[in-house]
């Protein structure tokens, strides 16, 4: 009966879905000043408080107290077809197909930042934004419904920031974050009982740092590194199981997950051909490889609770929900950028970014359909008077087509059979995702 349950955190608050920002399930829309350059010069370009949350070294180099304001609407769209088997005592009890183009959902990325040179050296500054996150919700007749069905996480950091101009070539700056992160996500349970469903919430805060330099060997070059940490997050929460198998009704379990959201490290350059044009590049390198597997553990005194063992007596129970293998690797993304200043007021962007998926072929999940990605981006900024900025961009998304052949898993991590009395289940398909990213800010200065 434990292998019934192996997936009911599977992939739980954070092994997300397929979304419109970076790979894995990482955003990277903190920023519109740098969107419309595929976040090309994000860590070295200082146009305005956002650079903060690539390179914190960057608020060293705004010689005004600012605030930008701004957001990002992501309109993912995916398309699934494929098929699902189910096995049982070792043979083939059922099969379902389906094809789904609506299981990405429309997400709203909100971001602010703060920024104030306290002297001529020193500055200060406070942003929050998102790092990570998702939103998906498949069909409920779908085909891999018992391996994934809704999932809703929202990841934010809030961090002051503390920047350093040692001279007029080097720049030095630090950020320490508190993130918070919250989940909830849902699922079918077990052929037998096709309407038994389980819904998980968690929530946690925990804290991270970044670190960035900025080197300028002339005035118009300008070179960024960065260093963000990792961040390890203890998910709390409860599991609900409504349905027959749960006796008919509903019943709750105290649950919890621990997770390592992974470090980065930025390299960022900025040139300035001449009075109009300017030129970006970056690589941002990812340590994916930490989400090697994901284990989720029943928070009972007695180590396992209606949920995790819903027949007492029918496993063992050594507090083991899930079990899932992941073996992410590491990754990396380049892009390259470029403005054109058409006049006093206006600025036109374009960029190309390439985005390489932490996911192995072997490993790939309904909730984390990820392939690599590559972005075209346009933007424009615009000197309204007075002090005040607008930013704007748009990107689109496109991956290559990706294969699905995921199964569950027993609780030590071995595939699933079937051979036993719990069932097996087998997800065979292809996705095709593409996504329209939308981004605004206003910034003021005083």
């Amino acid at each position: 009966m434990k292998k019934i349950n192996q997936s009911l955190f599977a992939l739980s608050t954070l092994t997300l879905a397929m979304q419109a920002g970076a790979a894995g399930f990482a955003l990277n829309e903190s920023s519109a000043a740098a969107a419309g350059t595929a976040y090309a010069g994000r860590g070295s370009n200082a146009e305005d408080a956002s650079i903060m949350a690539a390179n914190p070294a960057g608020i060293a180099l705004l010689k005004e107290r600012q605030v930008t304001v701004g957001g990002a609407v992501a309109v993912p769209k995916g398309d699934f077809k494929g098929t699902s088997t189910i096995t049982a005592g070792g043979n083939p009890v059922g099969s379902i197909s389906s094809s789904n183009d609506e299981f990405l959902n429309t997400s709203v990325i909100p971001f602010g930042y703060f920024s104030m040179p306290v002297d001529d050296q020193l500055s200060f500054g406070f942003g929050v934004y998102a790092p990570f996150g998702s939103s998906t919700d498949y069909d409920d007749n779908w085909a891999g419904r018992y391996l994934a069905d809704e999932t809703q996480v929202t990841i934010v950091n809030f961090q002051p920031t503390v920047g350093y101009k040692f001279s007029d070539q080097l720049s030095l700056g630090l950020g320490v974050f508190a993130t918070y992160g919250e989940g909830e996500l849902s699922r079918f349970v077990y052929p037998q009982s096709p309407n038994d469903n389980v819904v998980i919430k968690g929530d946690d805060v925990a804290y991270g740092w970044n670190i960035g330099a900025i080197w300028q060997p002339q005035e118009s070059t300008s070179l960024g590194v960065s260093y963000r940490s990792s961040i390890k997050l203890k998910l709390k929460g409860e599991a609900t199981g409504s349905g027959a198998l749960f006796g008919g009704g509903t019943v709750t379990e105290k649950a919890k997950l621990d997770i390592t959201l992974p470090e980065n490290v930025d390299i960022s350059l900025t040139h300035k051909i001449d009075d109009r044009w300017t030129v970006m590049a970056g690589a941002t390198w990812t340590r994916w490889s930490q989400f090697d597997k994901l284990v989720i553990s029943s928070d009972e005194a007695s180590g396992s609770g209606p949920v995790s063992n819903p027949i007492p007596g029918a496993s063992p129970a050594p507090g083991i929900i899930t079990y899932v293998q992941e073996n992410w690797k590491n990754s990396w993304a380049f892009a390259l950028g470029a403005s054109y200043k058409y006049s006093d007021q206006l600025t036109l962007k374009a960029g190309y970014a390439l985005d390489q998926t932490p996911v192995q072929d072997d490993y790939r999940t309904a909730r984390i359909p990820d392939g690599d990605r590559n972005w075209l981006t346009v933007g424009a900024k615009y000197e309204l008077g007075n002090d005040w900025t607008v930013d704007a961009a748009y990107g689109y998304m496109f991956a290559g087509t990706v294969k699905i052949d995921e199964g569950n898993y027993n609780d030590d991590g071995s595939p699933a059979t079937g051979a036993g009395a719990s069932p097996a289940f087998n997800l065979k398909g292809e996705y095709n995702n593409t996504a329209h990213v939308f981004s605004a800010s206003v910034t003021k200065r005083f």
